[in-house]
């Protein structure tokens, strides 16, 4: 299990280059990929997006890439002849007219990038983007290993907060009979004293009440939570991105725990769904950090 939150960095130097990828993610219900790189590189961009496609399926993952190209022997000069000779020939005319003596020296006119003007290197693209691609996987590598141990954490959270859910179920499920034979004393008690002061049909009677213990049974409810706790359980313990799959069972763990709550009077059995609900909040909240 992996957590939407993660950084990697990689880095590599060479005689020729120095590439340097980081990533950072946080939560997101997609995917959404942004990668700021250099304009010399922008070719590669596809290429890195789909990478990181086929390794990470949730978040909003920023990638940030650096890139020198180091190779001063492919570096071209362009020299502009003609503003060069009108330095020369103006200096020349001050040294003639005023006596001013410019050092023309060579250093000082390398300063002048309208004189001196150096191109960028040209470099094999399919080579850099090759050994880009090879920093984008090692830096992945370090990234996904950190959203991974940060999905441990999640996952061990997760266990305490379901082992407190099923504590919670198990009460209720063992009070839930207690409490319907308590409704339905109640109610016969009430009927017998109806019946004793009006003439009807005591069968009727019985049917209705068998028909209202029905309706406040929780039975079902309870055996839903049940499953949907193993379930969670089993999906925690699964690999790939499992995100969505959780927040459906939350959804449904809560729908669960509200019909317990409005079919129940009983104050032991509402005071723990009141605990039952809180909980699942919590696994809502945390559930927005997994993958």
């Amino acid at each position: 299990m992996n957590s939407m939150t993660g950084y990697g960095l990689f880095e590599k130097r060479s005689d020729d280059f120095c590439i340097k990828v980081e990533m950072k993610s946080v939560n997101n219900r997609f995917l959404d990929i942004n990668v700021r790189m250099p304009s010399s590189i922008m070719y590669a961009e596809e290429s890195v997006k789909s990478f990181i496609k086929d390794k990470i399926k949730r978040g909003k993952v920023d990638v940030f890439i650096n890139f020198d190209y180091l190779n001063s022997k492919d570096v071209k000069i362009d020299i502009d002849y003609e503003l060069l000779n009108k330095y020369i020939s103006i200096s020349k005319d001050l040294q003639k007219k005023f006596g001013v003596i410019e050092d023309l020296s060579f250093s000082k006119l390398t300063e002048d990038s309208n004189i001196f003007k150096p191109q960028k290197a040209e470099f094999d693209g399919d080579y850099i983007k090759k050994e880009l691609l090879e920093v984008v996987e090692f830096a992945a590598k370090d990234f996904i290993e950190a959203r991974n141990i940060e999905g441990e954490k999640i996952k061990n959270d997760f266990l305490v907060k379901l082992e407190e859910i099923k504590k919670l179920t198990d009460f209720i499920e063992k009070r839930a009979p207690i409490t319907l034979k308590e409704n339905e004393k109640r109610l016969r008690d009430r009927v017998s004293e109806y019946l004793d002061s009006n003439k009807i049909d005591e069968d009727r009677i019985l049917t209705e009440i068998a028909i209202m213990l029905d309706k406040l049974s929780i039975d079902e409810e309870i055996t839903r939570l049940k499953i949907h706790i193993d379930n969670f359980n089993d999906i925690i313990n699964s690999e790939g991105a499992i995100g969505r799959r959780l927040d459906f069972l939350i959804q449904e763990m809560n729908r669960e725990s509200n019909t317990i709550a409005s079919k129940s009077n009983d104050i032991e059995i509402i005071s723990k769904v009141l605990l039952l609900k809180s909980e699942i909040e919590k696994l809502r909240e945390q559930a927005q950090n997994v993958e």
